[in-house]
């Protein structure tokens, strides 16, 4: 280190960092007669926003200068915190670590100028890759030019300083990549591949931040890492997860309100990805005017996860790095063996679980895998195909050669979703394309010729985007989704996407000029972890106030779902004007699946659990069984949505109602069943054999959403059979309507746009005609009796035929009255079951046995 590196003060060290990733491709004359660099082109954007970014001479901080209140002078020692961080670490803030995401230095390793380019020592940051004066990775192509290289002058070495190398053509990369999300997530509605390069490019830095540590003998320092990472990432997500919130609020309807509030917190927590995975949401098939604003946070949770578990890997070769040997073959072979594990899960599970596959970290693990073998075979590559920087004067090898693969990179990256439609095959092995496609950019390098691509990505328009990457795909898909749901549009068309673009665009500029970029050259929040940590926690805390904020208010303002309107419609009747109220509010369809208050105990408890089975009962397990009669309710989620309909007959009569249904399996013993329903028609005859219940609801028809096809399927009067001849009386219900729309939400919105429920049945509902069969088919059930004598009186069959009441005068509205008669597309909202079809029910069974 040289005397006036020594000498130099914290905060001039710090902006002297800040400039260090910046790719210096010119000399200028430094204050003491040596050259100096000059600043790059736009590649901060701030050097074009504002005036270019100088290390001397050092101007006072404006007022609105965030810095000027925030900043203040460095510790000239380190914190206890510190210690046991990472041990003692430079005086200078750390901010070599990169990753895709970065915006101030794609640092791929040193460069060592020739000595007739030589530096002056004090003009390179201190703490730099190689500031101890070390070469990077021999051959890279950000490494040192060694000192029998030619043009080099052995010396003059000790001269020479090596100084970090930025890769303009990497950073294009980036706006590339983002570009294609962009666009076709606003005019295709397709995968185009981004993502997966920002996987790979995420990797390929990330790991050369470490391998550069490894090799200077510097300490890994982790969790500084993670704490600088997150620190830098999680506030410009805090803002635009509020943003998106308050633009929900506004403008979408409040059946999303509940969705959007459950993906704040969990993209804040970076586990958006397995919330999406829990909720089983097909992210290709819904249009994005139908998606939550919040549901492309999914990649930054992969990513975010990523950065988590990634760096442990190097811990494992830090041994063999202080006895001086070499790290990059070992964690080779540690990175092939884990990326080949997770490519053969990814297609195993793309294969058969797509839907899910799509957002498992452990499915995409093997791209981040990719871009790490490239970062660490990179330097071989480069030796072999003579590659160099522009910054050593002299062109590379094979110059053709890579301004072609260049090209091809480009062009294979483009193809994907446009040419290859790719949203049904990913990530399994198709997601090679876009990862191939990167990484022969970043193979080819510095092409020397003009019309290569990397000329094209280091130019300003380029670095500019770069430079808002981040925060481009932070806002432009909550823009996007807001907007959709505003017009009523699948698609955008071209000149509303172009609004919408330049809106991302501005909005992007805005949050990384106020938000990110002060965060992340913030030499205060650097200065001590403790104050990393303040912000991580801080932004994550804005969040869930946000989000549990508005869900208090929301329980607490509201009123009771059960109080009709001032109106007092009927509710065989479709309005005409816009009730008071329509019930229940839409985020408040969570708690209209009907659901029993006890988990099944004492005499009704299974002997045995049943995947996708969870047993509840209306009565504690201590109720006396010797006088209780016991209903127990079997089949699908279209047998429990009947449970509210039974409990003032159970509750008048003392009876213990039981729910033992199967979302997706009808009760149909003796038919056929796939592997999900196998064994579910055995395990209720086990039950009811346990228990002996006096009856068993179960749905026994079925509807079609596309047609008016009402069947009685196979199984249907075997398991009724089954019953009657154990001596159970059975009420089988007939099957409601199914929709190919959600009912709710089509009606949402027809009566936010201030259309009435009357036009809401015009736009969404369809004739009884359409919907059910003519007569109901289970008609046949009514004549089955038991087979043998029983004991006492004969079980017996009674049908539950609602369908004058879900569809009066022969029409299936969306609302009826003041209330909402579907949660979905197919099963009636808790509510219109409890006020409409209860009292019908309780009269059918008060006439019956």
């Amino acid at each position: 280190m040289s005397e006036g590196d020594a000498a130099a003060s914290p905060w001039e060290q710090a902006a002297l960092d800040d400039t260090a990733g910046t790719g210096d491709a010119g000399n200028a004359e430094g204050t003491d007669g040596t050259e100096s660099p000059a600043p790059s082109l736009a590649d901060d954007l701030e050097d074009w926003t504002q005036e270019p970014a100088t290390a001397a001479p050092p101007r006072r901080p404006s007022r609105s200068d965030v810095s000027a209140w925030i900043a203040g002078p460095l510790p000239t020692t380190t914190s206890s915190l510190d210690d046991w961080l990472q041990g003692p670490i430079e005086l200078h803030v750390e901010r070599e670590a990169e990753d895709a995401w970065s915006t101030a230095g794609s640092v791929t390793g040193t460069w060592r100028p020739p000595a007739e380019h030589g530096r002056s020592r004090s003009s390179q940051p201190d703490g730099a890759d190689g500031a101890d004066g070390a070469t990077g990775p021999p051959g890279s192509a950000g490494s040192a030019v060694s000192a029998d290289s030619p043009g080099a002058r052995p010396e003059a070495d000790d001269a020479r300083r090596a100084g970090p190398v930025f890769r303009h053509e990497l950073h294009g990369l980036r706006a590339v990549a983002l570009g294609l999300v962009a666009i076709y997530h606003i005019w295709l509605g397709r995968v185009s591949g981004g993502v997966d390069v920002f996987l790979f490019l995420s990797a390929f830095f990330l790991t050369g931040t470490f391998v550069r540590r490894l090799e200077s003998g510097r300490p890994l320092g982790i969790p500084r890492y993670w704490l600088h990472t997150f620190k830098r990432l999680l506030p410009p997500a805090a803002v635009t997860i509020l943003l998106a919130l308050a633009g929900t609020a506004a403008f979408l309807p409040s059946s999303l309100w509940p969705t959007v509030m459950q993906e704040a917190v969990a993209s804040a927590a970076y586990v958006q990805n397995a919330l999406l995975v829990f909720l089983q949401v097909d992210y290709h098939a819904r249009d994005a005017g139908g998606a939550s604003p919040l549901q492309h946070f999914w990649s930054l949770s992969v990513q975010g996860q990523a950065f988590v578990v990634w760096p442990l890997i190097f811990l494992l070769v830090v041994r063999r790095a202080r006895r001086g040997k070499s790290v990059r073959g070992p964690l080779i072979v540690l990175v092939l063996l884990i990326g080949a594990a997770s490519l053969t899960w990814s297609v195993i599970s793309t294969q058969t679980q797509q839907q899910v596959a799509y957002f498992d970290t452990a499915a995409r693990m093997w791209e981040f895998a990719a871009g790490s073998l490239l970062a660490l075979a990179l330097p071989v590559i480069d030796r072999i195909t003579g590659a160099h920087r522009p910054e050593e004067g002299r062109p590379p090898r094979l110059r053709l050669a890579r301004a072609l693969t260049g090209w091809a990179g480009i062009a294979a990256l483009f193809a994907c979703g446009i040419v290859l439609d790719v949203s049904t095959m990913f990530p399994g092995w198709i997601a090679i394309v876009p990862l191939a496609a990167a990484g022969a950019v970043v193979v080819a390098g510095h092409s020397g010729h003009r019309w290569g691509v990397d000329a094209l990505l280091s130019t300003r328009p380029a670095a500019f985007v770069g430079d808002i990457s981040y925060a481009l795909y932070l806002v432009h898909w909550p823009i996007l989704v807001l907007w959709l749901h505003h017009s009523g549009q699948q698609r955008a068309g071209l000149l509303d996407g172009l609004v919408v673009l330049a809106g991302s665009v501005l909005l992007a500029w805005l949050v990384t000029r106020a938000v990110d970029a002060p965060v992340r050259r913030s030499r205060w929040l650097e200065a001590r972890p403790w104050r990393a940590l303040t912000a991580i926690a801080a932004s994550f805390a804005l969040v869930l106030a946000g989000a549990g904020g508005w869900w208090l208010v929301l329980n607490q303002q509201s009123p009771q779902e059960t109080t009709a309107s001032a109106e007092d419609l009927p509710t065989d009747e479709v309005a005409t004007t816009v009730p008071t109220v329509i019930r229940p509010a839409g985020w408040q369809l969570g708690s209209q699946w009907p659901d029993l208050p006890q988990r099944c105990a004492g005499p009704w408890a299974p002997s045995v659990s049943f995947p996708h089975v969870t047993c509840q009962q209306l009565l504690p397990g201590d109720t006396d069984v010797d006088t209780s009669e016991t209903i127990v309710v079997v089949g699908s989620s279209h047998s429990r949505q009947y449970i509210p309909a039974l409990l003032p007959t159970a509750e008048a009569r003392g009876a213990q109602v039981v729910n033992l249904t199967m979302d997706g399996c009808q009760f149909l013993a003796g038919a056929e069943r796939d592997g999900y329903c196998a064994g579910y028609d055995e395990y209720v005859l086990s039950y009811v054999d346990s228990i002996d219940p006096d009856t068993v609801l179960t749905t026994a028809t079925l509807t079609d959403a596309g047609s008016a096809e009402e069947t009685l399927p196979d199984g249907a009067a075997s398991s009724v059979q089954a019953l009657l001849d154990r001596g159970i009386d059975v009420i089988a219900a007939r099957d409601t309507p199914r929709w190919e729309s959600d009912q709710f939400q089509c009606a949402e919105d027809v009566i936010d746009g201030g259309g009435t429920p009357a036009e809401a049945d015009e736009a969404c509902g369809a004739d009884a005609s359409q919907k059910l069969a003519a007569s109901n088919p289970a008609k046949p059930l009514a004549d089955l009796v038991p087979a043998g004598p029983g004991d006492g009186a004969a079980a017996e069959v009674t049908l539950l035929d609602l369908s004058t009441q879900i569809c009066p005068e022969g029409r299936c509205s969306p609302v009826l009255g003041d209330v909402s008669v579907y949660m979905d597309d197919d099963h009636l909202t808790r509510l219109f079951v409890e006020e409409t079809l209860a009292p019908r029910v309780t009269e059918l069974l008060a006439n019956s046995r």
